[in-house]
């Protein structure tokens, strides 16, 4: 009888704490004066790793993609080019030429993503590849 109570409290205890460390969710924004694009949310642990691997612009690239789309003629959308940095929990893109006004720009990162959420391991329909988490932004 003991071990049966003992393994009842175990589990309610496991499913408690399973509840309350909820995966963040990634807020993508501009900044209060639009100059920069703010990634909050990061766990720490992505965090930890972003403050190790900025020096490397391979990665850079690979981690933040920002692409300036042009309604009126899809073909002359152009990607933005910048920097990132790692400021408190926050991360954040600079770009190297000014956001333009009126304009939208797609966020395209990996940062939190994943190969699927649960309903989709339900469902067994993970893929290869990385699922990218974006966002359309209007300055």
């Amino acid at each position: 009888m003991f071990s049966k109570i003992t393994l009842f409290a175990t589990c309610c205890l496991f499913f408690t704490s399973c509840s309350f460390n909820k995966e963040k969710d990634l807020n993508i924004a501009f900044s209060s004066d639009s100059s920069k694009i703010v990634f909050t949310g990061i766990e720490e642990a992505n965090l930890f790793q972003l403050k190790q691997m900025l020096s490397n612009n391979a990665v850079n690239a690979n981690l933040v993609n920002i692409v300036q789309i042009d309604d009126d003629f899809p073909d002359n959308d152009k990607d933005i080019n910048g920097k990132l940095s790692v400021v408190g929990s926050d991360l954040f893109f600079t770009p190297d030429s000014a956001f333009v006004r009126n304009r939208k720009y797609l966020i395209r990162t990996v940062l939190q993503s994943s190969f699927g959420k649960t309903s989709d391991i339900l469902k067994s329909d993970l893929g290869h590849n990385i699922k990218w988490k974006e966002k359309i932004l209007r300055r």
